[in-house]
């Protein structure tokens, strides 16, 4: 397993206590609910924008700006349906929509036909559903020209050479769908964030995310997962589901005959991950020439590590130097800090602490100033860490993270930290660390955090985000597939995964206050966390991911610290400040220069 597993059983007690499911049930996957095998109809198609649905120059840009949005290979022609005749014939612009943001509001007045658009380039829209983001930050203006004749309404008479979509309508007119692809290692699926029409049937979205898969993953994930093997087809389209039973014919080339038995599991539960908002009782899967096997029940999401996510994590704070437990209703109040020895738990300022099945593993930043040091270790659940000292990090320690923790192999659990402006490995029996070489960075590395695959980084690098994956390579660890993700705010102190393809992310808006947003992990889709912290700027943030099965993607819970002095904030609907008498187990006598300080989740 990986980071933010917590012991097998514990685990599903915990995950199905709180879904309000009897303990000895299967967990039930969310989702919208099969098709009955009857056609969506019109139902699900969303009232169509034509050139002449207004006359205000403003709403006449907004629509132009959402045309593009629907059936991919007819994007151009109701784009073209804006514009006036002689603009038709000249307008031949690239296939995939550049979606953008506006950074202003469009200038636009009654009195003159040029329109400015200020905007920010967030990537292409392919007919693959990928967000494939731009490779360079790019704000910049458009200018449309505007004309209007009496009885027929406002044209475009001159536009940019490009299909422009922008992300407002992205989010009205398109759902996420996450498919997943098997780590290189077997051991896990690793999502895969695309967007689907919404007015696409819903009979017909099996056969769309089949072909995705058939296509590949994402380029910058690809050296972390296994595409589905070569001359792997889907044959004839998915029928609809049909007396409960959603049924699957791909060609022979996808179970390949070496191991064959292995890899047509893993096919099945790779399918119904991918599919599982669509599932019903029953998956009947064909390969080739093979009879038809046919899968029913939850078996197949213990292939994701996310599922073990719980809805109510143990939170905790150092506090006087200590780790300390917060108060949690559905827990005893004990102030045990698990896997920590009492005389090892001292001078602490800041801390990761995460589990396997098997394992608990810690790593503590103990010191001060040029004293700074990283001990970790790790220990069987129940049993007390021994830690060791990790050499060779200078000043200025970071905060740990762990970002493999794997089940009976302590050996291969895997830490990162930031020190000096670079990333480091580490590990949890100590050692010396390596250098975690990240090519087309340029600037400081201030912040680091892993998806709950353990693959799928993001990073800040001198005030910017990236997303990233973890590559073993023959010189060691890297980061590959490093992309810039642009998010709404102009520079960015801090970020974690708030769910399989989220973020949580603070930053300065454009403001030029404090602002903290969740936002999809390519930058597109957003959702308010707290929009005006005023000038105080966030250092730190840590989000606890929500479980695919129970709740929306970006629904994390969110802790914070600030550069206002030594504090841990909860983001609620306001910054609630955590203060000793949160804490588990006795605080002494209070003192107010004291305070709990670096919040952090066991993951």
């Amino acid at each position: 397993m990986v980071r933010r597993v917590l012991a097998g059983a514990a685990v599903a007690a915990l995950l199905l206590a709180g879904c309000g499911i009897p303990d000895d049930s299967d967990v039930t996957v969310v989702g919208p609910g099969p098709s009955t095998g009857t056609s969506s109809g019109e139902g699900g198609l969303r009232t169509r924008i034509t050139r002449d649905s207004t006359s205000d120059r403003l709403q006449f840009v907004a629509n132009y700006l959402r045309a593009a949005a629907g059936e991919y290979d007819g994007a151009l022609d109701r784009v073209k349906q804006f514009m006036a005749t002689s603009t038709r014939d000249g307008f031949n612009p690239p296939a995939a929509p550049r979606v953008i943001r506006l950074t202003d509001k469009p200038l636009v007045n009654s009195t003159e036909d040029r329109v400015e658009i200020s905007y920010q380039l967030l990537g292409t829209l392919g007919k693959n559903g990928m967000l494939e983001p731009s490779p360079e930050l790019v704000e910049d203006k458009y200018e449309l020209v505007l004309g209007e004749v009496a009885g027929e309404g406002l044209y475009v008479v001159q536009a940019p050479p490009f299909l422009l979509l922008s992300d407002t309508a992205v989010t009205e007119y398109y759902d996420e769908r996450t498919i997943y692809f098997w780590n290189t290692d077997r051991t896990g699926l690793v999502p895969d964030v695309r967007y689907l029409l919404r007015e696409v049937p819903i009979e017909q979205e099996p056969t769309i995310i089949l072909n995705w898969l058939i296509g590949g993953p994402a380029p910058w994930i690809q050296d972390a997962v296994e595409p589905l093997p070569d001359g792997t087809k889907l044959e004839n389209k998915v029928p609809a589901i049909d007396e409960d039973r959603l049924q699957i014919k791909l060609s022979a080339q996808a179970v390949p005959t070496e191991g064959a038995v292995e890899a047509m599991e893993r096919l099945r539960m790779q399918l119904q991950w991918s599919l599982r908002r669509l599932l019903p009782d029953y998956l009947d899967l064909t390969v080739g020439h093979q009879q038809p096997r046919s899968y029913s029940g939850q078996d197949f999401i213990s292939s994701n590590p996310a599922y073990r996510l719980v809805p109510d994590p143990e939170r905790y704070v150092i506090y006087d130097r200590t780790v300390r437990r917060l108060v949690e209703a559905a827990r005893p109040t004990s102030d045990a800090v698990p896997g920590l020895a009492p005389e090892d738990n001292k001078d602490v300022s800041r801390a990761a602490l995460s589990t396997s099945a098997t394992h608990l593993f810690a790593a503590l930043v103990t010191g001060s100033g040029k004293n700074e040091r990283l001990r970790v270790g790790s220990a069987g659940l129940g049993g007390r860490a021994g830690l060791k000292e990790i050499p060779g990090l200078t000043a200025g320690l970071g905060t740990p993270v762990w970002a493999i923790t794997p089940d009976n192999d302590v050996t291969g659990a895997v830490g990162l930290i930031v020190s000096g402006g670079r990333l480091w490995r580490f590990r949890a029996q100590g050692g010396p660390v390596q250098e975690v070489s990240a090519p087309g960075t340029s600037g400081q590395i201030t912040a680091i955090t892993v998806a709950p695959d353990g693959h799928r980084v993001a990073l800040v690098v001198g005030g910017r985000l990236y997303r990233a994956v973890l590559n073993l390579s023959g010189d060691g660890l890297a980061l590959t597939g490093l992309q810039q993700v642009f998010s709404p705010l102009t520079s960015v102190t801090a970020v974690d995964f708030s769910g399989e393809g989220w973020l949580a992310v603070a930053g300065v808006s454009r403001g030029g206050r404090t602002s903290m947003i969740y936002t999809s992990i390519d930058g597109v889709l957003q959702d308010p966390v707290l929009q005006d912290m005023g000038n105080d700027v966030v250092t730190y943030l840590t989000s606890y991911p929500a479980n695919p099965l129970v709740k929306p993607n970006s629904d994390g819970s969110v802790l914070f610290s600030t550069s206002n002095g030594r504090n841990a904030f909860e983001a609620l609907s306001s910054p609630v400040q955590i203060a000793a008498k949160d804490l588990a187990g006795p605080t002494g006598e209070p003192r107010p220069e004291v305070v709990p300080e670096a919040p952090f989740f066991l993951n």
